[in-house]
């Protein structure tokens, strides 16, 4: 009788070492989306373009989802494939070389698809649309958008102005996880515009995805990121290695789904709760003069937004 009595108060605290002695924070998170809708950005943004005109009216089965260019689904290829991108069907005249010249509208031939019929083309853009499509209703002020944003640079959605010839890489998606773990994001705050992506003090995964015009985002250069608690301190504080030796698929900045292809692990337990981190990214497509910094300093709210953790306990 003994025996069993011994062997019973044994189990008994071998079940209450098990049990955990404080709560894990990751689960007093919140599971809300990963990205904000695009309310929560200015019309005059190429990210507003895309998520309001381009991909709900364009990037339609058999048309631009990939079957020909240019292509809408994601945000990093509709810019790349239409911003000094050269033409593949022409007007009888060859009057257009590029499907958007930033600065000139007239000379952007997406201006005249959207307007136009132009012979040697299946005609006036979009040719069709969903039926729950508000294009009918909206069609010359979204055209209107777009010629306003050909007219003032057609900047990307970090503000920055293209080059000809080669453009720079960008960034297209940004995720960040519970050490370890690729499942359930951590979720942007709450509030008007673009927040901050809540996060708990420790170790968290931080994932990117990067888009370019030439170069696959396996065969960027450089890889580094930095973290600052300030916009204006990261000439301060050192880079970090990004690292490129797996990929995971989730939501870029426009909620498509896209390949994550560099991460960084965030020891953050050091930051009191309430800390807002800018987080900026540097990769090298190998033509330009150095490596791209993303976001930079001419990048504004909201999309600066997208780059910021802050520290919820």
């Amino acid at each position: 009788m003994r025996k069993h009595w011994t062997i019973s108060v044994v189990l008994v605290l071998v079940i209450a070492a098990c049990q955990k002695e404080t709560p894990n924070p990751y689960d007093e998170l919140e599971r809300r989306s990963s990205n904000p809708t695009v309310d929560a950005i200015p019309q005059d943004n190429f990210a507003w373009i895309h998520q309001k005109i381009l991909r709900p009216n364009c990037a339609l089965s058999g048309c631009h989802d990939g079957t020909f260019e240019p292509e809408f689904r994601g945000i990093g290829s509709a810019y790349n494939s239409l911003v000094f991108h050269p033409v593949i069907a022409n007007d009888p005249q060859n009057s257009f070389a590029y499907r958007v010249v930033p600065g000139n509208v007239s000379a952007s031939f997406i201006h005249a698809r959207m307007n136009v019929f132009v012979p040697n083309t299946s005609g006036i853009m979009p040719l069709g649309y969903a039926e729950d499509s508000d294009w009918p209703a909206n069609s010359a002020a979204y055209k209107a958008v777009i010629d306003n944003w050909i007219a003032t640079g057609a900047k990307d959605m970090f503000g920055a102005s293209p080059s000809q010839g080669n453009l720079e890489p960008q960034v297209t998606g940004v995720l960040a996880f519970g050490a370890g773990s690729t499942a359930d994001p951590f979720p942007r705050g709450t509030g008007e515009g673009v927040q901050p992506i809540e996060v708990p003090g420790g170790s968290v995964d931080l994932w990117f995805a990067f888009s370019d015009d030439v170069t696959p985002s396996s065969a960027l250069a450089y890889n580094k990121i930095k973290v600052a608690t300030s916009t204006t301190a990261f000439e301060a504080v050192p880079e970090m290695a990004l690292v490129t030796s797996s990929t995971i698929t989730g939501p870029d900045l426009s909620n498509s789904t896209t390949t994550f292809t560099h991460k960084v692990q965030l020891a953050l337990g050091t930051y009191p709760t309430g800390t807002t981190l800018f987080v900026r990214v540097y990769v090298d497509d190998g033509d330009h003069d150095g490596p791209t910094e993303i976001p930079n300093d001419g990048t504004t709210a909201p999309m600066l937004n997208y780059f910021t953790l802050r520290i919820n306990g």
